[in-house]
C-alpha cells in the first residue's frame, strides 16, 4: 500500500502530505493555499490553473477541452481535475488565488487600491538660516506636505536629531491624522502592519508589507486562555472573578507578542517598523483583548459593551510594535456574532450577492450568515471545540503528527501531517473517519458504534479487528500502537462520536433556523461558503455524509479558508473596508437561537446522522 505523498507549493514552499489520487485542489487546501474555484470545482470555469511539471495523472478530457496543447505541454493543469500520483511541486499563479486580489495594489494588476491607514512621507527639509528661522517642525511639516496633521509629542522630541542625522533627509510615519514618528533618512520601504484572527482556540497573525500589500510572514498559536476554559462562557465566568479579566487580557497580549516575535524574525523586520494592527475575533475575544467587561454577553439579553470598531494605542494594551502604533479592532454584530463574522462577510463579498448565499465559519463557535445584499441574517451556535481537537480523546490541532485524512478500504488508510508517526487526529480526520464508518456500516445513524458481532458481513477482516470494546461503548482503532508516536493505539471512541454529534448538530440546526427565517430551501441556496482555518480542510462529500451541511450538490460548496483573517488583512491594507465593516455591523440582523421555539427541535433532529449517502 503506497503511503502519503509530499506536494510542495511554490513560491511559498509550503508542503502537504496527501494520499495518492487526491486532487491538487485538496492538497493546496491542506497546505493553506486557497485556489479560486468559481465553478465549485466542476471543471467548467478553467480558473484554477496551476503549473505541475510531473507527478500527476494524465490530463482529463475536461482539461484538454479548456487548456490549449501548448499550455498542457508547459505543465499547466486544473487544480480541480489533476490527481496526484507521486511527490511533486506545484506553482500557483497569483491569478488563481482567492483572496490576494482584495488586498494587493492595482500596481500589480489587482482589483483593489492599497490605501492603508499608515502612510510614510519622505522629503529633504531645507536647512535653517538667519533668513529662515522657522522652527524645525514648521520646516519639516512644510517639506512633507503635512501641515494639517496632529504632531505627536514624542515625534516632536525625535525631530531635531532625526532632521540632522542624514543631511536633512527625513521620513514621517503617519497613522490616520496623526504624525507619530520622524525617522532619519528615507525609510518609506520599511512600513508594515499585522492582522490577527483571535479565535477561542487558536490565534493566527499575518505580517503585511504595507507598501505592496503582500503577506511576508504568518504564524499561529493555541490561544493560551484555554487554560481558563475552552469556550467563551468559561472565559466570561473567569473574567468575572477577582483580576480574572486582567489575567485573560495578559494571556492574549502575550500570545500576540509571541506571534509578532515569530513573524518579524521570519521576515527580518524590526517590531518598530510595525505601525498598526487589525484584529478580528468573536465578541468575547474582542472584549477580553480590550479589557472590556464581557459578563453581560453571557446574561440575558446577551449584550456586548460596544458594537463599533475601537482604535487604541497598541502600547496601552502592552502590544510590542512601534511605541506609538495603533490597534484597530473590527466592529461586531451582536453578543455572540463578532468581528470575525464581519471579516468573513467582507472577504466573501456577501454584500454584493444577489442570490441566497450561506457562509459558515466553523470553530469553537459556529457562526452562520445567510442572505443577499438586500438582507443578511446571522446566528451563532456553541458548537464546542471538537472540530479543533479539544474534548476528543486523541484530538489535536493540525500540526505535525496529526492524522488529517482517513479512508476505509480493505483496511484503514491515513495521511499524517509532516509524514511522521501519528500522535493524534485533527478535525478533518475526525469528519473523514465518522463519514467512512457510516459508509461501511460500523457506525449507526444514531451515532452508536456497533460491536464486533453486529458488523456487516461484507466488512473486510482487517476493519473488523479494529472494532474493540471501550470504556463507554465500542471504539475503533485508527492506527495500531507500533505505527504511532505514543506507544499506544489511536482510537476513535464512542465519546468522540457524541462530541461530533453535538457540534455538527448545533451548526446544522442554526443553518436550518436561518433558512426558515428567510424562507429559503436547499434548492434555493446559491452557494455554501465554508470559512475558518478548519473549514478549509473538510472534504465536501464527508461533511455532507455526516449531515454537517444541507444536502446540496458538491459544486455549490466552496472553501474560502480563514476568511476572518482575510477580512482583517483587507481592513489593514485599505481603510475603505473599515467603512464597509461598520455598515455590515449595523445592517446584519442577529437571531438569538435560544429564544426561538424551533431551535431545540431542529437541534435534536440534526444530532442524527443521515441514513444513507
Amino acid at each position: 500500500m503506497m503511503g502519503p505523498i509530499k506536494v510542495t507549493f511554490e513560491p511559498e514552499g509550503k508542503a502537504a502530505f496527501v494520499l495518492p489520487g487526491s486532487l491538487v485542489l485538496e492538497a493546496a487546501a491542506r497546505a493553506g493555499i486557497i485556489i479560486d474555484t468559481p465553478c465549485g470545482g466542476r471543471g467548467t470555469c478553467g480558473k484554477c490553473r496551476v503549473v505541475v511539471r510531473d507527478g500527476c495523472s494524465a490530463p482529463t478530457a475536461t482539461e484538454r477541452r479548456l487548456l490549449r496543447p501548448k499550455e498542457l505541454a508547459a505543465g499547466l493543469r486544473l487544480a480541480c481535475q489533476a490527481k496526484l500520483e507521486r511527490e511533486t511541486a506545484v506553482t500557483v499563479p497569483d491569478a488563481s488565488r482567492f483572496f490576494e486580489q482584495r488586498i494587493l495594489t492595482t500596481g500589480v494588476g489587482r482589483a483593489t487600491h492599497l490605501r492603508p491607514a499608515v502612510v510614510k512621507r519622505s522629503a529633504v527639509v531645507p536647512e535653517a538660516t538667519l533668513e529662515d528661522q522657522r522652527a524645525d517642525a514648521d520646516r519639516a511639516l512644510g517639506a512633507l506636505g503635512a501641515e494639517g496633521l496632529r504632531l505627536d509629542l514624542a515625534a516632536a522630541r525625535q525631530l531635531p536629531a532625526a532632521l540632522r542625522a542624514e543631511g536633512g533627509r527625513l521620513t514621517a510615519a503617519i497613522v490616520g491624522d496623526d504624525l507619530i514618528a520622524f525617522e532619519p533618512g528615507d525609510t518609506r520601504a520599511r512600513c508594515f502592519g499585522a492582522a490577527f484572527d483571535i479565535g477561542t482556540t487558536t490565534v493566527v497573525g499575518s505580517l503585511l508589507d504595507l507598501t505592496s500589500g503582500h503577506e511576508v510572514a504568518l504564524a499561529a498559536r493555541t490561544n493560551p486562555q484555554v487554560s481558563f476554559g475552552d469556550d467563551v462562557v468559561a472565559r466570561i465566568t473567569h473574567a468575572s472573578e477577582d483580576d480574572g479579566l486582567g489575567e485573560l487580557q495578559a494571556k492574549i497580549v502575550e500570545c500576540i507578542n509571541d506571534i509578532l516575535a515569530e513573524v518579524t524574525a521570519k521576515a527580518g523586520v524590526p517590531r518598530e517598523a510595525i505601525y498598526e494592527l487589525t484584529t478580528v475575533g468573536n465578541t468575547t475575544m474582542g472584549h477580553l483583548l480590550l479589557g472590556l467587561d464581557p459578563r453581560h454577553i453571557a446574561q440575558m439579553p446577551f449584550l456586548a459593551a460596544v458594537r463599533q470598531a475601537i482604535v487604541v494605542p497598541a502600547a496601552d494594551l502592552g502590544i510590542a510594535i512601534h511605541p506609538r502604533g495603533r490597534l484597530y479592532a473590527m466592529p461586531n454584530i451582536a453578543g455572540f456574532v463578532g468581528g470575525d463574522t464581519v471579516g468573513v462577510i467582507l472577504a466573501a463579498d456577501l454584500l454584493a450577492r444577489t442570490r441566497p448565499t450561506l457562509a459558515v465559519d466553523i470553530g469553537t463557535n459556529g457562526e452562520m450568515v445567510l442572505g443577499t445584499a438586500k438582507r443578511l441574517v446571522a446566528c451563532s451556535t456553541a458548537a464546542g471545540p471538537a472540530f479543533e481537537g479539544a474534548r476528543i480523546r486523541f484530538g489535536m490541532r493540525a500540526a505535525d503528527g496529526a492524522i488529517e485524512q482517513v479512508r476505509l478500504g480493505e483496511d484503514v488508510e491515513t495521511s499524517v501531517i509532516g509524514d511522521a508517526p501519528a500522535r493524534g487526529l485533527c478535525g478533518s480526520a475526525l469528519i473523514d473517519a465518522i463519514a467512512e464508518l457510516l459508509r461501511c456500516g460500523i457506525l449507526e445513524p444514531s451515532g452508536r458504534l456497533r460491536g464486533p458481532d453486529e458488523l456487516p458481513r461484507r466488512l473486510p477482516k482487517a476493519l473488523r479487528r479494529r472494532v474493540v470494546a471501550g470504556e463507554r461503548g465500542n471504539d475503533f482503532i485508527l492506527v495500531h500502537a507500533p505505527q504511532t508516536r505514543l506507544g499506544q493505539p489511536i482510537l476513535l471512541t464512542q465519546g468522540d462520536v457524541r462530541q461530533v454529534q453535538l457540534a455538527k448538530g448545533a451548526i446544522r440546526a442554526g443553518i436550518e433556523v436561518l433558512k426558515a427565517e428567510l424562507k429559503v430551501d436547499d434548492a434555493g441556496l446559491d452557494a455554501i461558503l465554508l470559512a475558518g482555518a478548519f473549514g478549509n480542510f473538510i472534504r465536501r462529500r464527508n461533511a455532507l455524509r455526516i449531515g454537517l451541511l444541507p444536502p446540496v450538490e458538491h459544486e455549490r460548496i466552496h472553501f474560502i479558508g480563514n476568511a476572518a483573517l482575510a477580512g482583517a488583512k483587507m481592513a489593514l491594507a485599505c481603510t475603505d473596508y473599515r467603512d464597509q465593516a461598520e455598515a455590515v455591523s449595523r445592517q446584519v440582523e442577529y437571531l438569538e437561537l435560544g429564544g426561538l421555539p424551533g431551535f431545540q427541535a431542529a437541534f435534536a433532529e440534526a444530532m442524527m446522522f443521515p441514513d444513507s449517502d
